[in-house]
């Protein structure tokens, strides 16, 4: 199956454009290999969202991308819109209007195999819809939004998310500039990591690091930032060089930044640290490349820290993202194991 991380944006400004997403949904569908009958139900759903930007908000964009596990397909429709108000009533077969040949988000919902949506009166809506072949509870907790910046082909940033025993760890690369040459930079730095945890699944984010220094000095070079949080209490680890953004939202909607120190990977590190932080369940990590601004705060959003990954994702890049860089966010829960009597488990 070919290797896709990254999603596609299909600007939804008129009929014609409806169309073009089912086509696209189809296409993505048939390269990650999903079955003929995820396809329909994609093509479907994809119908669907843009008709619904199109009848309620007018204009707004549509993501779609590989699932963080590669094993589905993952549909963000955003917009800024009137907000969809009873977001219940919205969800009722027959509330999209007959540009459409679907129910409405009333199929969405039937069709989908999970669906979210973060919507508020006159600021617009979120809503992610994700379709699988097979089911996979791990997606529910981790997503990941990247493209490349309009006029490129290719995307200069990159990501990967290495489930080991004990610990996950969370990738992203955003090769200096965009363009080819970007493209390069990041996908040399993906190499050096899936082979350096390949052969010791114990390594040190330092040490990956380091790994990746050398081999990266025939390419433009690019900010790197490793975060490992640990299965069994939730403690975060972070090691990064260069302007990749991080932050750790806890329920209470405070937040704590991760520490990055300043270069670039492959031509100057003057220091490879890493950094500790604990965390409890149901903080959420964000990570972000430098084409998503750094200004946004969860209290901008109420309630949307509940939400899921997806649509959280969704949300900033509708806000955040700059326009003039490739961009990625990467939102992850953070879920220790809990001991029956409510503690946290030791590992």
């Amino acid at each position: 199956m070919e290797s896709i991380k990254d999603a596609s944006a299909i600007a939804i400004t008129e009929e014609t454009q409806v169309a073009a997403a089912r086509r696209a949904a189809a296409d993505l569908c048939r390269r990650l290999d999903l079955s003929e009958s995820t396809t329909a139900r994609a093509e479907l759903i994809a119908v669907e969202l843009a008709g619904n930007i199109l009848n309620h908000a007018k204009r707004g964009t549509l993501y779609m991308g590989p699932t963080a596990t590669g094993l589905g397909i993952q549909l963000i429709a955003s917009d800024l819109g009137p907000g969809l108000g009873d977001v219940e009533q919205a969800m009722r077969d027959g509330f999209s209007t007959s540009t459409t040949p679907g129910l409405g988000l009333g199929a969405v919902r039937r069709k989908a195999d999970s669906i979210d949506v973060y919507s508020r009166w006159n600021e617009g809506t979120v809503f992610a819809a994700t379709l699988r072949d097979r089911p996979s509870g791990d997606e529910a907790n981790v997503a990941v939004l990247s493209t490349h910046i309009e006029g490129e082909t290719l995307n200069g940033d990159s990501w990967a998310i290495y489930p080991l025993p004990g610990r996950t760890i969370y990738l992203v690369v955003d090769g200096l500039g965009h363009g080819p040459n970007a493209a390069v930079a990041s996908a040399a730095a993906i190499r050096v990591a899936d082979a350096a945890l390949a052969n010791d699944v114990h390594i040190s984010l330092v040490h990956i690091v380091q790994r990746m220094h050398g081999p990266m000095q025939a390419t433009r070079g690019a900010a790197i930032l490793l975060v490992s949080v640990a299965e069994a209490d939730g403690k975060v680890l972070c090691c990064g060089i260069g302007n990749i953004s991080a932050v750790l939202c806890a329920p209470d909607s405070s937040t704590r930044a991760l520490v990055s120190h300043n270069g670039t990977v492959g031509h100057r590190m003057a220091r490879v640290q890493e950094f500790e932080y604990p965390a409890s369940s149901a903080t959420l990590l964000v990570m972000h490349s430098d084409g998503v601004s750094a200004r946004w705060k969860p209290s901008q959003y109420p309630g949307l820290l509940q939400r899921t990954p997806a649509v959280i994702a969704g949300v900033l890049y509708r806000d955040a993202v700059r326009g003039r860089d490739d961009a990625t966010v990467l939102v992850a829960r953070i879920s220790p194991r809990i001991h029956p009597n409510g503690g946290e488990q030791d590992a």
